[in-house]
């Protein structure tokens, strides 16, 4: 199905939580369960991709003009292979450690031959969980059990007339590896704490449940209108929904549960596009619409324990139902001066209408007092916002000779701001819209024959109004704005294929992140032990200023590593790969506190497996995180102190395969 995704959207079906690297910065899109607010987007900065992956073409680029949502700095592109008069198909099974099992087909081929053709691929996932909770009786943590259906019909009444209908379907159930891991000793929670340090133990008095469901549908038209002139229309709906249950303190002390937590959200869109293509000028014409209604609900519950008195116990349902509507009209288009040197321009003007209402109840969890209201800030009632911005775009290329190809632009990204539902306070109710100035000039280069690319890019982010993500409690996640915010970087990307059957990459990236003017920054309470005697943090506002420090999930470099060498056989081939990931330190929050650090880490991957030259078959043994390196994802602030999230621990699976 073809969608124009934020990471946000695309979280709501993740396992955990979404995880991407661009331009060296690891943006996290939040899981379902960690609701965050619903009025915002959440997508990286500006950059080009484009990859093959698996019969999907990912293509994220520039969001200041075009395509969908606006914002900060792109959007990716799902693009399924559009079916074809030709059979083809492909099987694969996958087992593996951890009882793992994965299975997945795909078919394409004609049912009027010329006219109409189909598609439909399907995926289904499982494994043991990862993770050994060591409280009696409880369930272990960090499984897999999730499944999805994909289908296309393309239909071709004449030369100029494609029309293309999209739909899929994903269902899971799951014990997710839910911030399970307590980062420091928690008194009065031995087990718990017996675990600090080791990723591969959990201590949880009720282990966190998930239940996702999502569907969708969408109708694609393209029209040729003309030899240059041609018209697109993209119609979309998406439901999702999820429910979670989980231990919010992650560890054996029945402190705070979140009993159940869900959400239902409903999305329509409508995108058209006029494109003109020339001999010297391309351009697209565009509008959009897209809205969506969300209901959802939290309730959470601290009852009486050893970490709280009584009187402070309590039970919370908070229950908000947002309305988003975006609209926007769009321009762009590309103007070849001369064969080798081209400009863009672009301009975009979107309106972003919000409303929320919401419902909220705190009762006394006390003995004494049980049932009675008890007072708390997030509000009860209703709100509306109206955001709108121009965001302009320019860009200029140059083809210097065949194997040296320049590039340079400058970006108008702009995210919309909204309401914090589970605000603590009246300061952090309401976040601006976040706006940047992307700038960014690269050169792609091949040499030696083609047998080394080589593709240097940097770039600078400049951020008004940045908009911080902070997690305020268990599932609860507030937005706030810092001020100012610089973002520079290098990134080197290098190809080698020194002899016929060896290819070898490496990548770099280099960065500078600081948040500019932050003297505000919303401190959560499990960090704010962890900052005592710090000059920077009030301990009366429980603010911080953050002004200086390095943006979230920004390591300072990061490198990659990978090589693929071929063996040719009589029948087939064999093949021997590996890869290699290393990471310098990021921070989880703007404070940049030592317990909010993800520390360094690598990460080896390796393969071996064979290729028939008849029939079409293959088969590999893949090993993932071969050394069994222990290391953290992400970071909140949901329990009593810190927790982290994991990467998965060494897997080692065979996979069969066979294409026709």
């Amino acid at each position: 199905m073809l969608r124009r995704l934020t990471l946000a959207h695309a979280a709501r079906a993740s396992k955990t939580h979404l995880q991407v690297k661009i331009h060296g910065i690891y943006l996290h899109a939040l899981p379902a369960r960690a609701k965050k607010a619903k009025w915002t987007t959440f997508t990286p900065p500006a950059a080009a991709l484009r990859r093959r992956h698996r019969g999907l073409i990912l293509h994220r680029r520039s969001q200041g003009t075009l395509y969908g949502r606006n914002s900060i700095g792109g959007t990716i592109n799902l693009i399924s292979r559009k079916p074809s008069d030709e059979l083809t198909g492909k099987a694969q099974v996958t087992v593996g450690n951890y009882a793992a099992v994965q299975t997945q087909a795909y078919v394409s081929g004609a049912i009027v031959p010329g006219v109409v053709q189909a598609s439909i691929a399907g995926n289904y996932i499982r494994h043991d969980p990862y993770v050994k909770n060591i409280n009696p009786g409880q369930a272990d943590v960090g499984d897999a059990n999730r499944g999805g259906l994909r289908g296309q019909l393309r239909i071709v009444p004449s030369d100029a007339i494609e029309l293309i209908t999209r739909a899929d379907w994903s269902r899971g159930s799951e014990r997710v590896d839910a911030y399970s891991h307590i980062l420091a000793p928690v008194s009065d929670a031995p087990l718990a704490s017996s675990t600090v340090g080791d990723l591969t133990k959990v201590s949880l008095n009720n282990p966190p449940l998930s239940k996702t469901e999502g569907y969708g549908a969408s109708q694609e038209i393209n029209i040729k209108l003309s030899s240059a002139l041609s018209f697109k229309s993209l119609t979309a709906y998406r439901y999702s929904h999820y429910n979670f249950v989980g231990d919010a303190d992650a560890t054996e002390i029945p402190f705070n549960n979140v009993r159940a937590q869900g959400d239902t959200s409903r999305q329509f869109s409508q995108e058209l596009n006029l494109v003109l293509d020339t001999s010297g000028l391309r351009a697209i014409f565009g509008a959009y619409y897209f809205h969506e209604k969300d209901d959802g609900f939290f309730i959470s519950e601290v009852g009486p324990s050893a970490k709280t008195l009584a009187a402070n116990s309590f039970y919370q349902t908070i229950a908000p139902n947002t309305r988003s509507t975006s609209k926007a009209l769009f321009a762009q288009g590309t103007y070849h001066l001369t064969d080798r040197l081209g400009i863009t321009a672009g301009l975009r003007y979107t309106k972003d209408d919000k409303s929320i209402v919401q419902s909220f109840q705190r009762t006394s969890l006390n003995p004494a007092t049980l049932g009675t209201p008890r007072p708390g800030f997030p509000f009860n009632g209703s709100a509306n916002r109206t955001y709108d911005a121009w965001t302009p775009k320019f860009g200029i290329d140059f083809q210097a000779s065949r194997n040296v190809f320049f590039y340079a632009s400058a970006t108008r990204g702009y995210k919309s701001g909204g309401v914090n539902f589970g605000a603590s306070n009246a300061p952090s109710l309401v976040f601006n819209p976040e706006k940047i100035w992307a700038y960014e000039a690269g050169v792609k280069t091949n040499w030696l024959d083609r047998r080394l690319q080589v593709n240097i890019t940097g770039f600078k982010y400049n951020y008004t109004d940045l908009q911080v993500y902070s997690s305020i409690g268990p599932g609860l996640t507030a937005i706030g704005n810092a001020a100012t915010a610089t973002v520079k970087g290098l990134e080197i990307e290098t190809t080698l294929k020194p002899v016929q059957n060896l290819t070898l990459s490496a990548n770099f990236s280099a960065l500078d992140s600081k948040y500019g003017s932050f003297p505000q920054a919303t401190v959560a309470a499990t960090y704010q032990p962890f900052l005592a005697g710090d000059p920077n943090f009030d301990p009366v506002t429980k603010l911080y200023n953050a002004s200086g420090n390095r943006l979230s999930y920004a390591p300072q470099f990061s490198f990659s590593l990978s090589g693929r060498y071929d063996i040719d056989l009589s029948t087939g081939k064999l093949f021997m790969r590996g890869d290699y990931y290393h990471q310098s330190t990021s921070y989880a929050e703007p404070t940049n506190v030592a317990i909010s650090a993800i520390r360094p880490y690598g990460v080896l991957n390796l393969g071996l497996g064979y290729e028939s030259e008849k029939g079409g078959w293959s088969a590999q043994i893949i090993g993932k995180n071969v050394l069994d390196k222990q290391y953290l994802t992400a970071i909140a602030s949901t329990g009593l102190v810190p927790n982290g999230i994991p990467g998965a621990p060494r897997t080692v699976a065979l996979q069969l395969g066979i294409n026709f």
